[in-house]
């Protein structure tokens, strides 16, 4: 039986995001879904080879922001995605169209996308002046949520997510390692002042709320700060904090995609080893 919801993260961190979902409702045929596109075209396309899905096959695009990190300069020179909508709020359509990217392939996400797909719903989001953008996706009763590049999970954000049985969160920095860095003082208040990223602690415990809710399946963690955090310091606050959790969560790599998840299924689905070479 094929899984409703699979998911690929194909890249995570600061030098760009990109992932794969592919719906495949009982009733109706599969649709496939990119989150961001922080990759370059060859490496996003090289990958969507591998996986055997053609660029025509994109329905839509799920822009969370228009960073240069999920927005990637040259899609402006090569769109592929004849057939995709661009998925962004209002808010982030200017940036985008200034990263090359048509205006003619975008829709709102809180508005007219509801009309074209109803089981993508956006939540705006806390980031910097013009915020980032969550996403849950459903289909057959089967959900995911992601959340990225946000600085702090409200009760409200908390309430979005509910009953999802997969979560992606941004888990960016360690606390102690961000007060402790070289970095500036304005780049330390940018990123942990409620509206920059959010750290380890506070992506486990807006994990456990919802966990609350529903069972989590799946956890994955995203965009981990190459210089304040580790995989380790995560794995070890996890298996300190939430073990019951722990086995079912995996972090986001910069240069390597992980397995494909399927919800609703054990932890990995097949994977592709000739990934790893479409990606470099």
């Amino acid at each position: 039986m094929h899984p409703p919801i699979r998911i690929r993260i194909l890249a995570s961190g600061s030098q760009g995001n990109a992932a794969i979902v592919s719906l495949r409702p009982r009733d109706g045929a599969p649709t496939h879904l990119i989150i961001d596109l922080g990759l370059s075209p060859r490496k996003l396309c090289g990958a969507l080879e591998v996986e055997n899905i053609k660029a025509h096959e994109i329905a839509a695009i799920l822009v969370t922001h228009a960073d240069a990190d999920h927005v990637h300069g040259g899609w402006g020179r090569n769109w592929p995605f004849k057939s995709a909508k661009v998925i962004a709020r209002n808010a982030h359509h200017r940036a985008i169209a200034n990263a090359g990217i048509d205006a003619k392939h975008m829709l709102d996400a809180e508005s007219d996308s509801q009309a074209f797909f109803p089981h993508i719903k956006p939540f705006a989001l806390p980031h910097d002046k013009a915020g980032s953008t969550g996403f849950r996706i459903s289909t057959d009763g089967v959900a995911m949520g992601w959340a990225t590049d946000l600085g702090r999970m409200s009760s409200d954000a908390l309430a979005f997510f509910a009953g999802v049985d997969a979560l992606c969160i941004e888990s960016n920095y360690d606390a102690r390692m961000q007060q402790h860095s070289s970095r500036p003082d304005f780049l330390k208040d940018r990123i942990m002042g409620g509206h920059g990223h959010l750290s380890n602690v506070q992506a486990l415990q807006a994990a456990l709320h919802i966990h609350k809710t529903k069972a989590l399946s799946h956890v994955v963690l995203l965009h981990l700060s190459s210089q304040c955090n580790s995989p380790d310091l995560v794995q070890e606050l996890w298996d300190t904090h939430a073990p019951e959790l722990a086995g079912d969560m995996q972090v986001a790599m910069q240069m390597l995609p992980l397995p494909w998840l399927c919800v609703g299924q054990p932890r990995q689905c097949a994977w592709s080893e000739s990934l790893f070479v479409a990606l470099r």
